[in-house]
């Protein structure tokens, strides 16, 4: 008995039909009957039996559906992860990151690594903050640059950097000219921040929280240029990192600490249990070490 001979089984069992199955696995009925046939034989018992709602499976047939099912799947994923490894060491690596992150990072990260490992093929691709973690769990790609609050259980987390994130104002806001401020502070301000597939707006919510604060957010947006274009027209304030102020390089905002101090987290992540290949466990050593280059810069 094989994985395919299993996999016939089971789409008999679906369709409740010999002849729908065999049609699925380009057989004749007469070839799928024998190979049930030899199930019944290899394991001394009747596996399907002919009723109103067509063939159906037998007590022992329904033990047998549950349990081939199941080494189906683990055959699939056996294999999936094999091919994906072997894919990997051949040179292909999939990264996919948060907005934001690249832009800190700056291309140089990227081009420094291909440089590095001239072997490796590297396809990458950026979406905002809260697909990144799917992307690597669902298998579609190999590791993720992700910003983070809290961990999953089903994710390896490898903290690469912190930012600080500071209250963003205008000349005619009464902050303007403050050392510091609190979610207290400008709870009564208007806010203009990213909406809810960004990590800053949780963030900024969860700083709230704890400060039993709540924003008045005056506009969600889907970018920084679009905070920072309002807040320049005085319609609110912003919130962002250091390395966002100095990239809009308008010198009439002022950036301003937070009291609390919230912190844009940002790590590399991986999924558990799945066999790290020789390119990924490379592209993992190279961000660690850029990153703490960056720090000490």
């Amino acid at each position: 008995m094989n994985i395919r001979d299993m996999e016939c089984f089971l789409k008999i069992c679906e369709q409740n039909s010999i002849s729908a199955a065999a049609q699925s696995f380009f057989m004749t009925p007469q070839a799928v009957s024998k190979e049930v046939k030899r199930m019944e034989q290899e394991l001394g018992t009747p596996l399907l039996f002919r009723s109103q709602k067509g063939v159906v499976p037998t007590e022992y047939g329904k033990v047998f559906l549950e349990h081939a099912a199941h080494m189906v799947a683990e055959f699939h994923d056996t294999a999936r992860e094999i091919t994906e490894l072997h894919q990997q060491n051949e040179g292909f690596l999939r990264m996919v990151s948060a907005y934001g992150i690249l832009r800190f990072l700056s291309p140089e990260f990227i081009r420094t690594f291909v440089e590095q490992s001239p072997t490796v093929h590297l396809d990458y691709m950026e979406y905002p903050d809260i697909y990144i973690e799917e992307n690597v769990l669902n298998e579609k790609y190999d590791v993720g640059l992700v910003l983070y609050l809290h961990e999953r259980d089903e994710l390896t987390y490898i903290p690469l950097f912190s930012r600080e994130i500071f209250f963003i104002t205008h000349p005619g806001s009464r902050f303007y000219d403050c050392p510091e401020v609190s979610v207290r502070d400008i709870a009564a301000e208007p806010m203009i921040i990213e909406n809810d597939n960004f990590l800053i707006h949780h963030i900024m919510e969860e700083t709230c929280r704890r400060e039993d604060a709540d924003l008045d957010v005056y506009f969600n947006t889907s970018g920084f240029s679009l905070c920072y274009k309002l807040c320049k027209e005085h319609k609110g304030n912003t919130a962002s990192m250091d390395f966002i102020f100095h990239d809009m390089g308008d010198m009439t905002l002022h950036r301003i600490p937070f009291h609390e101090h919230p912190r844009w987290n940002v790590a590399l992540i991986h999924k558990k249990d799945v066999p790290l290949s020789d390119n990924l466990q490379c592209f993992i050593r190279h961000s660690q070490i850029w990153c703490r280059k960056m720090m000490k810069a």
